[in-house]
């Protein structure tokens, strides 16, 4: 059977490209590593029970891996050939609109085969070990399959739609997040429910699930086939007018100079580097205190036992938390006294830039600056619940341990939350920074603190308790400092120097 042209052609052009190749390999290895962490914690020995838990370690790395590659190798398919000019040209080869997407979706979608076939190996070890019944194993090639199938149609519609690389690719996982999280259409509860689902009901639920998605994937297409046929003429968002020879003007500099740019992948807000430039470089920033706890954290978590693990994880990251609250507590109020002090207000008196427009920045400001410090803490958290859950057997459960780690992270957010905006408010309020850094700490930690100590027997309530203050707290300070911020219009207030 002779092959189309145009798929000749994709083909030819991706087993030119480098990550065709490492793909392949990636899957393997992230296959194998579950296989040798279930090694390690079964005591060097596989039976059927842990044949069933690989079987679904490997469905879970396959499904992460085609939901990503799906979005990523179709998101540009028609964008590409806009930029290279070659569009126009595939439909002056007599081709039609749909023989050019399936082109696309097909030599695209090669590239989630080649993943899957390195994982087929493992797969097979699955089956040898036994677990793993035969509708368990079919329920789980179509969750993966369903999940890929998702993932190159809203790739492939978001290309369609002219737009730039990276926008097409942040909008699209977006739009694949969303879906996920929706009923009947979510590819990630077929994966549930291929292992969870038991019964009548957990059957009907997975095969209207697998009929969703499908029918989503098949909307989706008609939404690509619809916008390629309205937009095919217009060139790419980086170059000039249709058939006019020039590249397009550059885009005016943004009103207000604190505005928060178009949230695109990679994009900074413009307020972090305001306040990263004349801030104190001598403090301890979130980002170095969350990489030390992380890489002792789980160097303890790869030489401990399960035993050790659920006494000493909870210890050791609840005192990374606790120390990332108290860089909270030192930096929110400090927020605007480390742009007062070197005297940048002065200057920003001179610009149209409003006292909320600075409040919204120190906002834009916390928020960066203590994701880079919370996201590596928050990923170790699950890869040591997934490591727990291959590693426990049928009589212990890990359900006393995931709900630990949720109670610890909603306490730790809540709690991040309702100090940043506190100390803002604290900053704009209070002269001494000193004092308002150890208001800070008392309220939030140690008052808390206290109550863990007095009751130790009712921590399950005492910690709802104080999520639900902290959001109290969060939303009472917000709408003060919203009053206090409506209450003038320039940084008049804030020229004074703070007292240290």
């Amino acid at each position: 059977m002779q092959i189309p042209p145009l798929v000749a052609r994709e083909l030819l052009a991706y087993s030119c490209q480098p990550w065709t190749y490492w793909l392949r390999l990636l899957s393997a290895l992230g296959a194998v590593t579950v296989l040798v962490l279930m090694t390690a914690t079964g005591e060097h020995r596989l039976g059927q029970d842990d044949g069933l838990s690989l079987f679904a370690g490997s469905t879970v790395i396959l499904f992460f891996i085609a939901s990503l590659n799906g979005l990523r190798s179709t998101s540009n398919c028609i964008g590409s050939e806009r930029r290279q000019g070659t569009l126009v040209l595939l439909f002056l080869a007599d081709l039609k609109l749909a023989t050019i997407l399936i082109s696309k979706l097909v030599t695209n979608s090669m590239r989630n085969v080649w993943a899957f076939l390195g994982t087929l190996p493992v797969l097979g070890l699955c089956l040898l070990l036994g677990g793993v019944s035969g509708s368990v194993f079919v329920k789980g090639v179509l969750a993966v399959l369903a999940a890929a199938w998702l993932s190159l149609m809203v790739g492939l519609e978001q290309s369609c739609r002219n737009q730039g690389e990276h926008e097409a690719f942040s909008h699209g996982l977006r739009r694949l997040l969303l879906l996920n999280l929706a009923p009947l259409v979510s590819p990630a509860s077929l994966v549930l429910s291929a292992f969870l689902g038991r019964g009548f009901f957990g059957y009907t639920y997975f095969w209207a699930t697998l009929g969703g998605t499908v029918w989503a994937g098949f909307l989706h297409w008609s939404f690509a086939k619809k916008g390629l046929t309205q937009n095919w003429q217009e060139p790419p968002p980086e170059e000039g007018p249709l058939h006019s020879g020039q590249r397009a003007p550059s885009a005016p500099p943004m009103t207000g100079h604190l505005q928060k740019p178009p949230r695109l992948c990679g994009d900074t807000p413009p307020a972090y580097w305001l306040f990263a430039r004349y801030g104190d470089t001598r403090q301890v920033t979130p980002l170095p205190i969350g990489i030390c706890f992380v890489v002792i954290t789980g160097f303890v978590v790869l030489v401990s036992d399960w035993d050790t693990i659920k006494f000493a994880y909870p210890l050791m990251m609840g005192a990374g938390r606790f120390v990332q609250m108290l860089a909270m507590a030192k930096i929110a109020p400090q927020s605007f006294a480390d742009i007062a002090r070197p005297g940048a207000l002065e200057i920003l008196q001179t610009t149209p830039i409003t006292l909320k427009q600075i409040v919204r920045a120190a906002y834009h400001f916390l928020f960066v600056h203590f994701r880079r410090g919370v996201l590596p803490m928050l990923g170790l958290d699950v890869l040591v619940l997934l490591l727990v859950v291959l590693r426990t057997t049928p009589e212990d459960s890990a359900w006393g341990f995931a709900r630990m780690l949720l109670s610890q992270n909603s306490l730790f957010l809540s709690g991040l939350c309702a100090m940043g905006v506190t100390g803002i408010w604290l900053g704009l309020k209070q002269r001494s920074l000193a004092r308002a850094s150890f208001s800070a700490c008392f309220y939030f930690l140690l008052v808390p603190a206290s109550l863990y100590v007095l009751r130790p027997a009712s921590t399950a309530h005492l910690t709802a308790v104080l999520v639900i203050a902290y959001c109290g707290v969060a939303v009472v300070m917000h709408r003060n400092l919203g009053h206090l911020v409506r209450g003038g219009d320039s940084v008049q207030p804030l020229l004074r120097r703070p007292e240290w």
